[in-house]
């Protein structure tokens, strides 16, 4: 669960577009969804170093990874949303998908009260979790546009309510939930090995 769901997800919207003429669109997708998770997981690495409010931090600058990545997509696949309902459609899709991080952001406070390896514990938690979330907000943003395009719907005629009402409901989709845990673990572990590598450095 991961990449391969998102490159398919990104497949699906674009046949549901009728888009298929571009045969680099579904990656191109994919990759605006990829490089804004990593973007996020760094950003939430560097804040997880400030004691205290550092998780509550990092979820603010993750919030505007996701309407940055929303309007990316968009842009890539002309459909042009306007930013305030993207944002407002980040933050609800994102406050959905949150239900299943509640306990993290006070995790991750209690780990940035610890010198040393409680901050580097800390940094690790934010990062994955930031990593997962913009990932899975990505995922669900394109199982919208399927969604609505499968039915012959154009997302820019709906209002911002009833598009937060279909993200409502995509959210609670299973593969949703399995996306972001398995996301983060991945991410997690990843993040734990480039750690381990830069304290080898250190220590020659």
């Amino acid at each position: 669960m991961g990449n391969n769901e998102l490159l398919e997800q990104a497949k699906r919207l674009v046949e549901a577009m009728d888009k298929t003429a571009d045969d680099n669109l579904p990656e191109k997708i994919a990759e605006i969804v990829k490089f804004h998770s990593k973007g996020s997981a760094l950003s939430a690495m560097g804040s997880g170093w400030i004691p205290g409010a550092g998780g509550i931090l990092a979820f603010v600058i993750n919030a505007g990874f996701i309407w940055s990545m929303y309007g990316r997509i968009g842009a890539e696949i002309d459909l042009p949303i306007s930013q305030n309902i993207l944002k407002s459609l980040a933050s609800g899709i994102a406050t959905n998908i949150a239900s299943n991080i509640i306990g993290t952001i006070g995790l991750s406070i209690a780990f940035s009260f610890i010198p040393g390896v409680g901050n580097i514990g800390a940094a690790i938690i934010i990062g994955a979790t930031c990593y997962a979330l913009t990932l899975t907000s990505g995922y669900v943003y394109l199982k919208i546009m399927t969604k609505l395009f499968s039915k012959g719907i154009d997302p820019t005629t709906l209002s911002e309510k009833e598009l937060k009402k279909e993200a409502k409901s995509v959210a609670k989709d299973r593969d949703v939930k399995d996306m972001f845990n398995k996301a983060k673990e991945m991410s997690k572990s990843e993040l734990e090995k480039d750690e381990q590598e830069k304290q080898k450095e250190k220590s020659k």
